[in-house]
């Protein structure tokens, strides 16, 4: 008899309940949502063409290579059901941009490793943090080479539009401007299964 992979294991058996369990054990706070219920603003794409952090035009998961607004819509919606994960982060103040940068990264590494421990899983998806895809420094978009990553980049939740505040509160999780606390929020959208 042929031996299945932990991955076909764990595709038979892994529970949306196995999912948030393994969420926490990571450090973050998780909830489920259908794709229908993500509020996706069009105005909030003004907020990558400002570029404020230096990667619209400059980075592969950042506009305009992502995808129109309309195209990021309909991606996100091609799935029917996303996990939003949230971490909290004690920085002492706003003024702080060494740990706020800091936590911005750390938060991303962390979904990037779960997004990659569900799909060894044999769960599809692709992730959504904060600011453009680290995996290169500096992105392949720079010099016009191809994505070294195309199937593992993170988006941001402002390139997709994603109305974070309102997203946060359909799925019970904390969220505010609290001094000295910053709120971070992510997404794992799932594909369909074909």
């Amino acid at each position: 008899v042929a031996s299945r992979g932990l991955g076909d294991v764990y595709k038979r058996q892994m529970q949306d309940t196995d999912i948030l369990k393994l969420a926490g054990e990571m450090g973050f706070s998780a909830a489920f949502v259908d794709t229908k219920d993500v509020v996706q603003d069009p105005s909030f794409r003004k907020f990558c063409e400002d570029n404020l952090c230096g990667k619209y035009n400059a980075n592969y998961s950042c506009p305009p290579d992502c995808g129109t607004v309309e195209e990021v819509q309909a991606r996100l919606k091609a799935g029917k059901q996303a996990l939003v994960l949230q971490t909290i982060w004690e920085i002492g103040s706003y003024e702080n941009k060494q740990g706020i940068i800091e936590s911005k990264k750390a938060h991303n590494a962390a979904i990037l490793r779960f997004t990659q421990m569900l799909r060894q899983a044999g769960i599809q998806g692709f992730c959504l943090g904060y600011g453009g895809c680290p995996l290169c420094d500096p992105c392949k978009r720079i010099t016009n080479e191809p994505c070294a990553h195309p199937d593992k980049k993170i988006s941001c939740m402002s390139a997709y539009c994603i109305d974070v505040a309102k997203l946060a509160n359909r799925c019970g999780l904390q969220f505010g401007w609290i001094p000295g606390k910053l709120y971070l929020f992510g997404m794992i959208a799932y594909h369909e299964e074909k």
